[in-house]
């Protein structure tokens, strides 16, 4: 009997260590955009969709629709008053919805805790897939418009993505499919930070060891991957200490009028070094947090930034979190945090 067991307990054993060491990267989730509206879904399937007011002189205003995945999920809702040079609200602010007054919204602060009332929120969902005169009006009885322009098709697809179309929870188009057959909520991925041994004092020699930078290049999936590396070229590359056998080794990739990036490689400690490309989207190492990352305006102004990260595990650099802050709508540092994927680091 034990003759049996014992070989199929230890495949069971093997195998299940062999998918803890092969645990799939995160995969980011959805982004659209259509008019004065964008989407981001999260790998966790929870969404996020943004409205924007149009863009006139001292309007920056902006609304954030949030629905987790999985049957019978609320929407909440939040909005964003920008600051900017502009005469802009002023006072206390009301919610305007097709001419009839909802009551007083509050700017949702720079934690957006502060929601709007699910009355009000209830409201906006029911009118905005067909036509929504939505206003704020300001403490001076001036109103500001918030944009309906690509709402109905953002959140379409907002229902797309969670599973909802045909179904009475659905935002758009509802039908009498059973709510039970929506797609669940996926759990946040967990990523244990590895730890780094301290860099040597030989390392840095490394940068100019013959036969490293044809060893990053060869390692690139497309050739203009990093289009600042060559064989010949004079580019510093920088070298950090990961473990016993591997470092982390990087150079910058593109420069731009107000962004950089830098590419990452693992490489061996010696020849022929064996280098394995993480990603050219990044533009700093934090080695207390063991954590690459890179922050990309979207244009000059930084109204609008994309975000990366990636943290290493003890053998690979894995996807961390990625994000934008949506349309560039004049507001520094941009209206909202959209991800696409997040996790838990630990």
């Amino acid at each position: 009997m034990h003759r049996t067991l014992l070989p199929a307990l230890l495949a069971t054993s093997l195998a299940s260590a062999a998918a803890q060491a092969a645990a799939p990267t995160p995969q980011p989730g959805v982004q659209f955009q259509h008019n004065d509206w964008s989407l981001a879904c999260d790998n966790t399937r929870t969404c996020r969709a943004a409205g924007y007011s149009p863009e006139q002189p001292g309007n920056l205003l902006s609304l954030m629709l949030e629905r987790a995945a999985g049957p019978g999920t609320h929407v909440v809702a939040r909005l964003r008053n920008g600051e900017g040079d502009s005469p802009a609200p002023q006072g206390a602010l009301r919610l305007r919805l097709n001419g009839k007054d909802l009551g007083p919204v509050q700017d949702t602060g720079a934690e957006e805790k502060i929601l709007l009332k699910q009355a009000q929120t209830d409201a906006l969902v029911a009118a905005l897939p067909r036509q929504a005169r939505i206003e704020i009006v300001d403490g001076k009885g001036k109103a500001w418009p918030l944009s309906d322009s690509g709402a109905a098709a953002v959140l379409l697809k907002m229902d797309e993505a969670q599973g909802r179309l045909g179904t009475p929870g659905a935002l758009v188009r509802r039908g009498d499919k059973a709510e039970s057959g929506v797609l669940p909520a996926l759990p946040v991925p967990v990523i244990v930070r590895g730890k780094l041994l301290a860099t040597r004092n030989g390392d840095a020699a490394l940068a100019t060891a013959p036969g490293l930078r044809k060893a990053l290049i060869a390692s690139l999936p497309k050739p203009d991957e990093c289009t600042r590396l060559s064989e010949d070229g004079n580019d510093e590359i920088e070298v950090e200490r990961l473990d016993g056998q591997h470092l982390l080794v990087s150079t910058t990739c593109f420069m731009g009028a107000y962004n950089f990036s830098s590419g990452y490689w693992i490489v061996q400690d010696k020849a022929p070094y064996q280098a394995r490309f993480v990603t050219s989207d990044a533009e700093d190492f934090e080695r207390q947090e063991a954590t690459l990352s890179g922050r990309f305006r979207g244009r000059g102004i930084g109204d609008c930034f994309s975000g990366h990260d990636w943290v290493w595990d003890g053998q690979r650099f894995v996807n961390s979190s990625d994000f934008t802050t949506g349309q560039c709508r004049g507001v520094a540092g941009g209206h909202w945090t959209l991800p696409t994927l997040v996790s838990t680091v630990r």
